[in-house]
């Protein structure tokens, strides 16, 4: 599954480029958005989009980068006709929820992707790392304001601040690691050809199920011997999860990819009771088993979630806790939290369909 992926703000600038300089991703199929092009990566040679014909920053001021966004949706700077789009299943936007540009921006091209250009759309949200108000606000609005119908994940950065020694540049390179090797689960790159039995329809679906997603990877060093290490390694992964931890599992959809020496064959539990406690007991279960003769691993995807809303709303209440007053948007927030749901019971299951042309940017823009 071929992805366009797409950084929005200074924190997923970097996240592309270190997707590309480890080799997850071709330069080529990558894209880069700023407010101002003093925050572009200087190491950085691909397709580039500021959004400010002023080349100003946004100040961590939402409002101005959704704005800023839409002037240049206006002006023509997301008319790509040195793209191919038709050769991409699926758009990835990662960006920190925290800032300005990111925050206030990505909702919005998010939306863009999907309805003009009819893709797919992920969002990955790096969370967690600015822990003052303004990043607690910015937030608790980029999650109200997501659309329910794209696919969303979360990496907490804080997660890495252990292993990196306290160091925050360092835990930020960890975070940038672990988001490209989300990329390369959801996008099958380490399947061996000739021994699938996860085949890319499978894939598509696993991995554009509109809703929450989770993808976890581990390697390991010595063969399985019984099902109890199996066991304890998916505890383990479940446990130290980079994402927002999950309060009610409802996955649509698991995929569990095993890439696994001979030897470890008679130590894998195939009930995968752990997942299906942990995310749900899904609708569709798929299982690719693999030997690739390098390092074993285990892999899974978790889509079509619920959005996590107890860990959200521990966000908005630290939000609460330090701001005097609230204006009535802010109260409302969960009200339109409860709303990010699968889909409607009737289309439950679905993949997200992409049969229509798409809308022109300006119908677009008159609709938001």
């Amino acid at each position: 599954m071929k992805v366009l992926l797409v950084g929005v703000g200074a924190a997923g600038n970097k996240a592309v480029v270190s997707a590309v300089e480890s080799g997850i991703v071709d330069i080529q199929d990558t894209m880069i958005i700023n407010s101002t092009t003093k925050d572009f990566p200087s190491n950085y040679e691909g397709k580039k989009i500021v959004l400010s014909d002023g080349d100003t920053g946004c100040g961590k001021e939402r409002s101005i980068a959704d704005e800023y966004a839409k002037a240049a949706m206006n002006s023509g700077k997301f008319t790509f006709t040195d793209i191919d789009m038709d050769q991409y299943a699926s758009v990835a936007i990662v960006t920190s929820v925290e800032g300005g540009t990111g925050s206030g921006a990505s909702p919005i091209i998010a939306k863009l992707f999907k309805k003009v250009y009819n893709k797919n759309v992920h969002i990955i949200a790096f969370i967690g790392f600015e822990d003052d108000t303004r990043g607690l606000a910015n937030t608790v609005e980029f999650f109200k304001d997501v659309d329910p119908s794209l696919i969303v994940q979360t990496i907490s950065n804080k997660s890495f601040m252990n292993e990196a020694g306290g160091n925050k540049s360092r835990a930020e390179e960890l975070a940038n690691r672990e988001m490209a090797k989300k990329i390369s689960v959801i996008t099958g790159q380490d399947f061996i050809a000739g021994e699938q039995n996860i085949d890319d329809t499978d894939i598509l679906k696993l991995a554009n199920t509109s809703g929450y997603l989770t993808v976890e990877k581990k390697t390991f060093n010595k063969s399985l011997e019984t099902p109890e290490d199996f066991n304890k390694i998916v505890k383990n992964m479940i446990y130290n999860s980079s994402s927002i931890k999950i309060d009610n599992p409802s996955g649509a959809r698991i995929g569990v990819v095993l890439n696994i020496s001979p030897a470890s064959e008679d130590a894998i539990d195939y009930s995968f009771d752990q997942l299906k406690e942990a995310y749900g007991d899904p609708y569709e279960l798929f299982t690719q088993k693999q030997w690739d003769g390098k390092k074993e691993y285990i892999a899974y995807i978790v889509s079509g979630m619920k959005m996590p809303i107890d860990e959200l709303q521990a966000i908005y209440q630290r939000y609460k806790d330090r701001t005097s007053a609230m204006d009535k948007n802010g109260d409302a927030f969960f009200n339109a939290m409860q709303e990010m749901s699968i889909l409607d019971e009737d289309r439950k299951f679905d993949m997200i369909k992409n049969q229509s042309e798409g809308m022109s940017i300006a119908d677009f823009l008159k609709e938001n």
